[in-house]
């Protein structure tokens, strides 16, 4: 099982090198109460799959930056703590990580604010991690919410990134949610909705806010 873990890991950075300026070298790994996921590396290795991958992409990509993912580890909870620890204990014995990837799939309106979301971002960075939103989407689950206090969610969570220097970038979970699998009710749904583009393609009320947002920070106001 470790080779398998190091030729693949191997083989795929290794061809990309110096053209991939990270990599998310294992990505959700935890459950919702902190424990692990029972996936076959787990199985067979414990805990220690993440660290001989971690390894394996450093060498095959020496320059590219080295991420672990995870999803509803934003706000301070049971599993943000097991993923602290886990980033804790790697860079104390030497493991090559680089940052936290942030999946940011969070329901509106934010239960605990904002508040949270920055108290946790914080502690990572004090590991000498940056971090990044990864699949940003603030869901409205079976109409929980309106678009409008969605947009401020939206806005609360971009903020956050941009007041923090450790914060790389924000990718969105999708374009539309005709595409996305919460959207077509795969998964969550059939009423979920996150993405910043309705199914007519237009802008949903979270773009413009961010939008208007980026053009105060941005070169010339050049947003789109």
């Amino acid at each position: 099982m470790i080779s398998i873990i190091q030729d693949y890991v191997s083989t795929v950075a290794a061809h990309y090198r110096g053209a991939v300026y990270a990599w998310d070298v294992v990505s959700e790994i935890l459950n919702d109460n902190g424990s692990w996921r029972n996936n076959i590396f787990y199985t067979y290795l414990g805990s220690d799959f993440v660290e001989i991958a971690l390894v394996a992409a450093r060498a095959a990509d020496p320059n590219a930056k080295l991420y672990i993912e995870e999803y509803g580890a934003e706000d301070i909870n049971a599993k943000s703590d097991a993923l602290f620890y886990l980033a804790q204990n790697l860079k104390n014995n030497g493991v090559p990580l680089d940052g936290i990837g942030f999946e940011g799939h969070v329901i509106t309106p934010l239960t605990q604010g904002i508040a949270g979301v920055w108290s946790n971002t914080r502690r990572f960075e004090s590991l000498d991690l940056d971090w990044a939103y990864t699949q940003l989407g603030v869901r409205i689950v079976n109409g929980s919410t309106t678009p409008g206090r969605q947009a401020e969610d939206y806005h609360a969570m971009l903020v956050s990134c941009m007041n923090s220097d450790r914060c790389v970038g924000v990718l969105t979970s999708g374009i539309t949610d005709l595409t996305t699998i919460e959207g077509m009710g795969i998964w969550g749904g059939p009423q979920w909705t996150e993405t910043l583009f309705d199914a007519s393609y237009t802008p949903v009320m979270g773009y413009n806010v961010i939008a208007n947002y980026l053009s105060g920070v941005t070169i010339d106001g050049n947003y789109i």
